[in-house]
């Protein structure tokens, strides 16, 4: 274990590291709502165990090279965060070959998210201690315990990546977990969907000038990009607001679930399209809507059909199904299926995904077909 803690310090230790294959890496930071601060960063190539103090040593450029190196792979736990903080800090052009630990055993097993130490315990047997987890990692100087504590983190990386490694290469997936890991840095929701009026689920109880002054918000929430939306009040609030046909900027912001920034920066032309909306309105515009129901048996089956589909796809791949088969692509699955049918739903699964979960999902629609006929158009 090596502190370093000077421009020199740093220079010499980017030297050493310069070619490794394999990169293990862990940070520690402290975050507020507004901004993250890197406070140490914990680097080896399976050897020395590297603490850079980042308060110290601000310019980290002299590691940019060997941390962007093509064929170099960094290998963490739970690394999202980590990645990313040091994309930012050292503004590497790309994300680097990533062996996240966390998702490999995804990729083995039924659970998704785990501790390093439970990990290090299942595979290698180790138990480690907790005692300095939610130590200040802002104060200077560190006592030796808490550096000590820090390059645990990191410490049996190394045998943690061969031993995961050794079991997805049994199983075909290690270039699974690389794209797996890269695909985590991204953000997984899967942007706000143009509205509708089936979008509301109270939008039967609007007056005509109500549902115009929606169908208004509709064209206008629709034609935003998708960052815009998803910066927009709820479909809710838009329904809120309709309902309330504000007419100045300021009565939009009293309305509940405005976001107070949003209103003041967008009320008034909110207010002003309502307004339109509603003097524009002609009678035959008006759309009468039935209330749609609360629950029916046929939604009730395919909840059932669609969990068990999760469940027995994972099982059989031995994967996690948050991993695997998250909420966000089982739904984006469901709606294919119905609408288009199964080679709807098998062209959502694509990438790492498609390539480990495609023929059991195929399998198992083929086996058991969905309780319901698809829509037709």
């Amino acid at each position: 274990m090596r502190l370093v803690d000077s421009p020199p310090a740093l220079a010499r230790t980017a030297k050493e590291l310069t070619g490794a294959r394999q990169l293990f890496i862990d940070t520690e930071f402290e975050s507020t709502r507004e901004h993250r601060t890197l406070c140490l960063l914990q680097i080896s190539r399976g050897e020395t165990i590297y603490l850079v103090d980042t308060l110290r040593v601000h310019d980290l450029s002299p590691l940019a090279p060997v941390l962007q190196a093509e064929d170099t792979e960094w290998v963490l736990h739970a690394g999202q965060q980590d990645v990313l903080l040091l994309i930012e800090r050292l503004k590497l052009k790309q994300p680097p070959p990533i062996f996240d630990t966390q998702i490999a055993w995804g990729l083995l097993g039924p659970e998704p998210s785990v501790s390093l130490a439970y990990l290090q315990f299942k595979v290698l047997g180790l138990r480690a201690g907790k005692a300095h987890q939610a130590d200040d990692w802002k104060r200077r100087p560190l006592p030796q315990s808490q550096l000590a504590y820090a390059a645990g983190d990191i410490e049996h990386l190394p045998e943690l990546r061969d031993e995961l490694g050794a079991r997805l290469r049994s199983k075909g997936r290690e270039q699974c977990v690389l794209d797996a890991s890269r695909d985590a840095l991204v953000p997984s929701e899967d942007p706000p969907p143009e509205l509708n009026l089936d979008s509301f689920r109270n939008a039967w109880q609007l007056e005509p000038p109500n549902q115009a002054a929606l169908r208004a918000l509709m064209d206008w929430y629709n034609g935003l990009p998708s960052h815009k939306r998803a910066q927009a009040p709820a479909p809710k609030t838009l329904l809120a607001i309709a309902s309330r046909l504000p007419e100045e900027g300021q009565d939009v912001v009293r309305i509940k679930g405005v976001p107070q920034g949003w209103g003041r920066r967008y009320g008034d032309q909110v207010a002003a399209l309502v307004v339109k909306a509603v003097n524009s309105a002609r009678d035959g515009d008006f759309i009468p809507i039935d209330p749609p129901p609360y629950a029916t048996f046929e939604e009730i089956r395919l909840d059932a059909y669609f969990a068990t589909l999760r469940a027995e796809v994972c099982a059989k791949l031995a994967a996690a199904p948050e991993l695997a088969l998250p909420t966000r692509v089982l739904r984006r699955l469901r709606h294919a299926l119905l609408e288009g049918g199964v080679d709807a739903a098998l062209a959502e699964l694509d990438g790492w995904r498609g390539d480990l979960c495609r023929g059991a999902v195929e399998a198992h629609l083929s086996q058991h077909p969905p309780p319901l006929e698809r829509k037709q158009g």
